[in-house]
């Protein structure tokens, strides 16, 4: 048993709601339909919030005991949510996603496959898509960069929360 699946089974909302700061972030968006992968989701709270808005939510996580625990959610309040367990660094999402979230996500991933793995995700970015990054300051400068190179245009980078849109 993993890490998570063993903090998971012991609560089953052990990160609590979503932040403020993340509501308020995807309450302005300028699309109100699409599809949003949740990298690192857990028990599911930004995947939740986001399907009540009526986004599509690929939820992806490792952890097999905060993904039937985010089923349950999905089953009872009849969810737009697809549950993919999976390691993130072999997933291969679909193109044209509209939105990428990572929350609390890279500090877990080995410092050396950081670059690597947001590189390839930003390939499955639409134009117009938005890249959210919520996690350690100490685990930001590398992906900032990458973003950068990227020609991302950064819309907030403050507090832990880089948020990002490519033009």
């Amino acid at each position: 048993m993993q890490k998570y699946d063993k903090i998971y089974a012991k609560d089953e909302s052990y990160f609590g709601h979503t932040s403020k700061q993340f509501t308020t972030l995807f309450s302005n968006l300028d699309f109100d339909t699409g599809t949003i992968l949740d990298l690192g989701a857990g028990q599911g709270r930004d995947a939740i919030f986001l399907a009540k808005r009526g986004y599509n939510v690929i939820a992806l996580d490792s952890s097999k005991v905060g993904l039937d625990q985010l089923q349950e959610r999905v089953e009872a309040d009849n969810l737009p949510i697809e549950i993919v367990h999976a390691d993130a660094l072999g997933y291969t999402p679909p193109q044209d996603l509209d939105a990428i979230i990572a929350d609390r996500f890279f500090h877990e991933v080995p410092r050396t496959a950081r670059v690597k793995l947001l590189q390839r995700m930003l390939g499955h970015l639409r134009v117009g898509g938005y890249m959210l990054i919520a996690d350690d300051k100490s685990v930001l400068p590398n992906l900032r960069d990458t973003l950068k190179k990227e020609k991302f245009e950064v819309l907030r980078d403050k507090n832990g929360i880089l948020f990002t849109y490519k033009p």
